[in-house]
């Protein structure tokens, strides 16, 4: 089973080219954001994982092409990456001298989303 997060964090469950809403199996998370139904999903994942797998068989999906998916995990507190992960087999001739680096939680985001960078001459930068 495929979750995720997708238009105004809408929490759905991916079945074959469709987003089923699956918010209403969560209804009775306490939130204040996203950040806290998806944790309350994996803090009750025995729980809910059949009523979220019937919710997302027996629901009406969306076609992918027509939702914006969003991040997982819209605030994570720690983001540790591994270098090798971005790395092709073969381009450095020995392995990196620091094998992980800590990537900064504001650096989210969803899929098709653009980062806006912004230079030293002020000048805005926008990476898809």
């Amino acid at each position: 089973m495929k979750l995720g997060f997708f238009d105004d964090f809408k929490l759905g469950v991916v079945v074959g080219d469709g987003v089923v809403d699956v918010t209403e199996v969560v209804k009775d998370i306490s939130r204040l954001a996203p950040q806290d139904v998806m944790r309350g999903v994996i803090e009750h994942f025995d729980t809910l994982k059949g009523k979220l797998a019937d919710a997302g068989a027996k629901g009406q999906g969306k076609p992918v092409s027509q939702v914006r998916f969003r991040p997982p995990l819209p605030r994570p507190e720690n983001i540790i990456c591994m270098a090798v992960n971005y790395m092709e087999d073969g381009t450095l001739a020995e392995p990196a001298p620091i094998n992980a680096f800590m990537k900064s939680p504001s650096a989210i985001i969803g899929d098709g989303d653009a980062l806006t960078l912004v230079d030293e001459s002020g000048l805005d930068c926008v990476c898809c």
